[in-house]
């Protein structure tokens, strides 16, 4: 009994030094990214790998997960952003206290953009129209000229990303609440607008764009980081 609880008062002074030395790790990780990604709310940094005390020795860390919430980056609001940096190369020197350089060799991340964002993003190019997001698409309503006559029209489709640009890509247009094949023809390529992307955090090329009420979810490769710590 008294080599169990020998082993177990071991193990558990283990456990709680490798929390322990995870924590102050991510606390100087989280105040170097905060710097290097320009957030301006602190994020959550915590790294996957465990135990924690073995990569400690090496330096190496497959993974570690920076999230942020209600951030500002480069003028950008946002409801959120996650970055997963991969295959983390860490100096002797960071580990014990010291400053140097943290290497990434790849990393993945999105950024959530509200409704509003998304709005004043494309305001320049929607001529006073308004974008709802839903989880099926985009809804655009905007009024417009039709042989003359001023209309109020709902525009469904879909955002995309391509070459740096965020794009609105129109399916189908609404005009009184009917879809005339004809009239639609004739104006849904009226509606196709794209805008520049601002640079994201982590440098987040996007290869993917979701829609879910209220809100859009960019999501795509990150660059490759040193980051002084």
């Amino acid at each position: 009994m008294r080599k169990l609880l020998l082993v177990l008062l071991v193990a558990a002074v283990l456990v709680g030094t490798d929390f322990a030395a995870a924590r102050v790790f991510e606390s100087r990780v989280t105040t170097a990214l905060q710097s290097k990604y320009q957030l301006g709310s602190r994020p959550i940094v915590q790294v996957r790998d465990f135990p924690f005390l073995p990569h400690l020795l090496t330096g190496r860390f497959s993974t570690v997960d920076l999230a942020a919430t209600d951030a500002r980056a480069r003028g950008l609001e946002l409801k959120s952003v996650e970055v997963h940096l991969r295959d983390v190369n860490v100096p002797r020197a960071v580990l014990f206290g010291g400053h140097g350089l943290v290497r990434v060799g790849r990393a993945e991340g999105q950024v959530e953009l509200s409704q509003d964002q998304i709005n004043r993003l494309l305001a320049d190019r929607l001529a006073g129209g308004e974008v709802t997001l839903e989880p099926s698409g985009v809804r655009l309503r905007v009024s417009t000229q039709v042989l003359g006559q001023r209309v109020d029209a709902v525009v469904a489709g879909r955002l995309a990303a391509r070459n740096g640009r965020l794009a609105f890509q129109p399916q189908s247009v609404e005009v009184g609440g009917v879809r005339d094949p004809v009239l639609e023809r004739s104006l849904i390529s009226r509606f196709a607008v794209d805008v520049p992307l601002p640079q994201l955090p982590a440098d987040i090329q996007v290869e993917r764009v979701d829609t879910e009420p209220g809100a859009v979810v960019l999501a795509g490769r990150a660059a490759a980081v040193e980051v002084a710590a």
